[in-house]
C-alpha cells in the first residue's frame, strides 16, 4: 500500500493500520493535522477509522493532506468566535420576537441560538483537547474557564426549561440579557485560547 502525505511519499504500508499510523506520526512530528484522506484517489469512507473497516482490503495508494495544526487551531477560533457575534444578534432578535408574541418565528431562532452554543461549545472542547489547554483554570478577566463554562450550561438548560414552560417574559430576558453577558465572556474565553494556540 502506497502513502503520500502532502508531497512526500513514505515508506509503503503492509496493512491500513500501519498506514494510517505512519501519517499521524509523520504529520504529529511536523507539527501538523491530518485533515483529509482519499483512498485510491477517492475521499475516504468513514468505516476507514474502524478496527475492522470492511472493504477496504485492496487499498493501492492512500494520500493524506495536513495543515499547520497552530494555523488551524487559531482559524477554528477565530470562526468561533464570530459565531459568537452573530448567537448575540439572534439572540437580540429572538428576545424581540418573543416580546411582539411572533412566536413561530422566534422558536426558529431558538432552533438557531442552541445549536450555535452547542457548536461554539465543542470547538472550543476540541481546540483544548488539541492545544493541551485545560479551559475551567483559565482565568479570563475576574472569572475562571470553568465559571464561564457552567454558567453557560446553567443557562441553556434554564433556556430548555422555560421552553417547555412557555414561560415567554422569563426566555425573553435570559436570551436577552444572560446569554449575551455569557457570549462576551465566550468570545473572551475563545481569544485566551487563541493566544494558548500562539507560538511562544
Amino acid at each position: 500500500m502506497h502513502i503520500w502525505i502532502d508531497n512526500t511519499q513514505l515508506n509503503d504500508a503492509p496493512d491500513l493500520n500501519d498506514a494510517l499510523e505512519q501519517a499521524r506520526l509523520h504529520a504529529e512530528s511536523s507539527g501538523r493535522l491530518i485533515v483529509d484522506i482519499l483512498v485510491d484517489g477517492q475521499p475516504a469512507p468513514d468505516e476507514i477509522f474502524d478496527d475492522e473497516p470492511q472493504g477496504l482490503d485492496s487499498i493501492n495508494e492512500l494520500r493524506f493532506t495536513t495543515a499547520d495544526t497552530k494555523e488551524l487551531v487559531i482559524d477554528t477560533i477565530n470562526t468561533a468566535i464570530d459565531s459568537v457575534e452573530l448567537l448575540k444578534a439572534d439572540q437580540s432578535a429572538g428576545a424581540k420576537q418573543i416580546r411582539s408574541g411572533d412566536l413561530s418565528d422566534a422558536m426558529h431562532t431558538m432552533r438557531s441560538i442552541m445549536e450555535g452554543w452547542q457548536a461554539v461549545r465543542d470547538i472550543a472542547d476540541q481546540v483544548a483537547q488539541l492545544t493541551q489547554t485545560d479551559i475551567p483554570s483559565l482565568k479570563i478577566g475576574p472569572d475562571q474557564g470553568s465559571e464561564i463554562v457552567e454558567s453557560l450550561s446553567k443557562t441553556l438548560s434554564e433556556v430548555r426549561e422555560t421552553l417547555q414552560n412557555e414561560d415567554w417574559s422569563s426566555l425573553g430576558d435570559i436570551i436577552e440579557y444572560d446569554l449575551d453577558e455569557l457570549a462576551t465572556k465566550w468570545s473572551a474565553l475563545l481569544t485566551a485560547l487563541i493566544q494558548g494556540a500562539q507560538p511562544s
